[in-house]
């Protein structure tokens, strides 16, 4: 079953997610999280704005945007 969130705040698993990652990953760890096709740019900057990078939306079959992955880089000095 699918989650369903306030519309005044679309993203906020996402956030608690991106937050939480970063402790849970390990070092160069990769993400996965599924999106609503509408939202994937506000979850690419939300995870952006969380230190993760190669960040990146792939599509589903019918070319919709349905996956945004990225890696966890903590530890990356640059």
């Amino acid at each position: 079953s699918a989650l369903f969130v306030p519309d005044e705040n679309p993203l906020i698993f996402y956030e608690a997610l991106a937050k939480s990652g970063k402790t849970f990953l390990k070092p160069e760890g990769k993400f996965f999280v599924e999106i609503n096709a509408q939202l994937g740019k506000e979850v690419v900057d939300c995870f952006a704005k969380n230190g993760y990078s190669g960040i990146e939306i792939i599509k589903d079959l019918d070319g919709k945007d349905r996956i945004v992955c990225g890696s966890n880089n903590r530890y990356n000095k640059y």
